[in-house]
């Protein structure tokens, strides 16, 4: 009797989760996530202190449900994939372990974490954040601050136009507050006596 040949096409189910997962094996790209994570848009953390350092965590179902299902009214970045399944987004969250993005800690007190032994990724265990987000406002703030110190420590080489401004600014401050303290106080007076507490 004649064989039948059967020829099974390959299956091209699960490519977008397959190009998904590989979206997220870059660092720059888990970075973009953190950083959504560590927003006002991320989920829910809480604050304690671990080794002398306060931090904030997380229980890891509560991150793999963000992941999953975003709370109502979260922006999801348009840069970013979403996640379908949780498998997929249990498999992200161990990339975060595995590259120190997050560590799973242990509760020792009210309020206090202790580092944990155990570094996988596991639904019932505490997370703490490692990442700190983006710090381009911090440092953009520390460079300002260390400038403005500089330029009011160099003073006595100011040109002499900049120091007249500097006086007259500093004139006109100084009467600004001297007239809002006298009026505040005698408009208190004078409610006062009228029988009312202004403040």
């Amino acid at each position: 009797p004649d064989a039948t040949v059967f020829l099974f096409e390959p299956s091209t189910m699960g490519s977008d989760d397959k190009e998904q997962t590989g979206f997220y094996d870059d660092a720059e790209n888990l970075k973009k996530l953190c950083n959504f994570l560590r927003g006002t848009d991320g989920p829910a953390v809480r604050e304690a202190v671990e080794m002398d350092k306060r931090v904030h965590y997380l229980k890891g179902e509560k991150l793999v449900n963000f992941l999953v299902e975003p709370k109502k009214g979260t922006k999801w970045p348009k840069d970013l994939p979403r996640f379908k399944t949780r498998p997929e987004a249990i498999a992200v969250c161990k990339t975060l372990c595995k590259l120190h993005f997050m560590h799973r800690s242990l509760k020792t007190g009210k309020g206090e974490l202790a580092i944990s032994r155990e570094r996988d990724f596991d639904e019932t265990g505490i997370f703490t954040w490692m990442y700190e987000g983006d710090k381009s406002f911090s440092h953009m703030m520390t460079t300002i601050l260390i400038m403005g110190f500089l330029f009011c420590v160099c003073f006595p080489i100011w040109p002499h136009f900049l120091k007249v401004f500097a006086w007259y600014m500093s004139v006109s401050f100084l009467i600004f507050i001297f007239f809002l303290v006298t009026a505040r106080g005698l408009l208190f007076l004078f409610v006062w006596l009228i029988g009312f507490d202004l403040w």
